[in-house]
């Protein structure tokens, strides 16, 4: 659709003048700035924790995941697989500045990404199984750093804390092309073809010892909610036309939880030999699974899995090491880690899936 050739267009077009804007951009203000030095500076606070699941983050990964033949376009019947994972996102900087001798901070960011899912290891077309879009109205970012650290256990301290903002962000996910066809050929099999998630939110955040571009040992915790203004029909919608016209699958139950809630956890050493930190990140989110059918792979029964929850728990663990080169620019961060997620499927339409595991090797820049 030639939409989606524009969103993508537009998309790669951002990406690339937010990567330029923030290229030169410092990694610690802390002084004092006019208006007019702040436009086009990024901020040194309010970048994503490793563990968020859905961030500006830049991050490839290979993971071993939980099979369904929903996505399973090679029909291999297995209970998990290896599937190929990618991120590329940017907050792009409008404008930023400190205050008070840089007791205060405020930026402005405008957030653009897009997630992939592909079937990489599925050697006949390796098919594309999911894409979302994310992006929104700007961001606006505060942080207040306290006039010294409070020593509150041994080894934590409290340096700052921040708040974020999101008034309007916007998610709308694709299925593949093949995947696509392979489901509406099969309407025995795929009553439904494809779910439109399509959904407006607003999101807020509360953190408490943001790293703010230090190298020390830090602690960091983040708080959000987001609030989903579609009421009606909830975070997605099913067209008619989308489904095999069999009785009883159209119409499909919409959900009725308009919020999310996530608690994140995120612990960097102090810089040892040549840059390297360690960094240990975590995530706890509470959000509604879609209510359609699902399916595993490898024999696995769905009816044993009676009366799924409408609300999950969702974690999200990860362990690497990250180098700073200490430079200016914008990729001076690289890091490689182990994630392990398990919840319901954070994928799309697939997100009626109740039970859902990856474990996967990733590598970050920032």
């Amino acid at each position: 659709m030639w939409y989606k050739k524009l969103s993508l267009k537009l998309f790669l077009l951002f990406f690339a003048a937010g990567l330029c804007l923030a290229q030169e951009a410092a990694e610690t203000r802390r002084a004092s700035s006019g208006f007019w030095s702040g436009v086009g500076q990024a901020a040194a606070f309010g970048r994503p924790f490793w563990a968020d699941m859905h961030s500006t983050l830049i991050r490839a990964e290979i993971a071993y995941a939980t099979n369904s033949p929903d996505y399973d376009w090679g029909e291999f019947d297995t209970k998990n697989r290896f599937f190929i994972f990618a991120n590329l996102g940017v907050d792009i900087p409008i404008w930023s500045a400190n205050f008070a001798n840089g007791k205060y901070g405020l930026s402005i960011t405008l957030p653009f990404w897009v997630e992939i899912w592909y079937d990489r290891f599925e050697w006949v077309t390796s098919p594309v199984i999911n894409t979302a879009y994310r992006f929104g109205v700007p961001d606006i970012n505060f942080i207040y750093r306290l006039d010294s650290p409070r020593h509150v256990l041994p080894r934590f301290n409290i340096y700052n804390w921040a708040l974020r903002l999101s008034l309007l962000r916007h998610e709308s996910t694709h299925l593949g092309d093949e995947l696509t066809i392979f489901r509406r050929d099969r309407p025995e099999t795929f009553p439904i073809t494809r779910v439109d998630v399509l959904t407006n939110y607003a999101e807020l955040v509360f953190t408490l010892n943001d790293p703010d571009g230090q190298f020390r040992r830090n602690h960091g915790f983040r708080f959000g909610v987001l609030f989903n203004y579609n009421f009606r029909n909830g975070w997605y919608t099913v067209l008619e036309s989308e489904t095999s016209g069999a009785p009883g699958v159209y119409p499909v139950a919409s959900t009725w939880f308009p919020f999310e809630f996530f608690l994140q956890y995120q612990y960097q050493s102090a810089l040892f030999s040549h840059g390297f930190q360690v960094i240990a990140s975590a995530e706890y989110r509470l959000r509604e699974r879609y209510k359609y059918g699902f399916s595993y792979s490898g024999g696995r029964s769905n009816s044993r899995i009676r009366n799924p929850p409408d609300l999950a728990n969702c974690f999200n663990f990860f362990l690497g090491i990250r180098h700073n080169n200490q430079s200016r620019n914008y990729f001076s961060k690289i890091g490689v880690g182990i994630r392990y997620y398990q919840g319901i499927n954070p994928h799309g339409q697939f997100r009626s899936m109740p039970y859902y595991r990856q474990l996967g090797l990733v590598i970050i820049f920032e």
